[in-house]
């Protein structure tokens, strides 16, 4: 059984956007935090610290506290996941041969493959047939 794999192109973009801005904002954060945490015996609950008290100034729009900085960052990181894990369509192409089967005469005829339209052998209709069964 062979499988293909298809992207949305404007999904797989949007999506690697989210994520690298997200990786960005977080990379922002650790690196703004990096000279006060380096220095410390314990580098976990300093940063935590940093993080909770220092602010970072948004343009002239105001000041930002470093925590929210860092949930935004974590749910673009998340939301770009969650958009290139769902902007692919995989398929599932069988190897064998399949049943069609005509949707006016009810006669079965094995194919090669599933066809769009195809004439059926017995009434001789041009038709699109359904696939009843996959024939190995």
């Amino acid at each position: 059984m062979r499988v293909i794999v298809r992207r949305k192109l404007s999904g797989h973009v949007f999506g690697v956007l989210l994520v690298l801005a997200g990786l960005g904002i977080l990379f922002f954060i650790l690196w703004m935090a990096w000279p006060s945490v380096s220095a410390s015996s314990s580098a976990l609950s300093s940063l935590w610290t940093y993080v909770l008290t220092e602010q970072v100034d948004v343009a002239s729009l105001g000041s930002l506290k470093l925590v929210y900085l860092g949930a935004m960052g974590a749910i673009f990181l998340f939301l770009g996941v969650f958009v290139l894990a769902f902007s692919r369509k995989i398929l599932y192409l069988s190897s064998g041969s399949v049943m069609l089967q005509c949707p006016y005469c009810k006669n079965s005829w094995k194919a090669r493959r599933a066809m769009g339209w195809a004439e059926c052998p017995n009434c001789r209709k041009f038709v699109q047939p359904q696939v009843s069964k996959t024939a190995t």
